[in-house]
């Protein structure tokens, strides 16, 4: 009985490998964007990729649509149903999530361009959700 270990790899290493290839790339107006998790901006680069990066931070709207989730990135990375934990931020109170946000990822040291990014997210997946409450009834 042996185990295979498997080796450490860079997150460089991993960023030139998918970097052009990736299942989750689209080609727009002759610009590279991505539809990979974690990745605030949409854009192919290792800054924002959601893939390669040790800390990452997603913002997401829930499945019921009532309210935001803020997903970060665990250390569990064996065990991929347990490697992001997510916090369900509700809408009803914007400014109580931003807050939520700002804290959270200022305690576990986040970038703070992640920070501005996670907000701005935030802010219009909230938007829109209240848009289409308001029209909906």
């Amino acid at each position: 009985e042996s185990k295979v270990k498997m080796a450490n790899v860079s997150s460089a290493l991993q960023w030139s490998v998918i970097r052009k290839n990736s299942s989750f790339l689209l080609k727009r107006n002759g610009r590279l964007y991505t539809k990979e998790a974690n990745n605030l901006r949409s854009v192919n680069s290792f800054r924002y990729s959601g893939l390669v990066q040790e800390k990452t931070v997603g913002v997401e709207a829930s499945a019921d649509g009532k309210s935001v989730n803020l997903v970060t990135k665990t250390k569990q990375a064996n065990k991929p149903n347990r490697s992001h934990n997510r916090v369900a931020l509700k809408k009803n109170n914007p400014r109580k999530a931003f807050k939520t946000i700002m804290k959270t990822l200022k305690g576990q040291g986040y970038r703070k361009d992640l920070q501005t990014a996670a907000l701005r997210k935030a802010s219009t997946l909230i938007r829109t959700q209240k848009n289409a409450a308001s029209s909906s009834a």
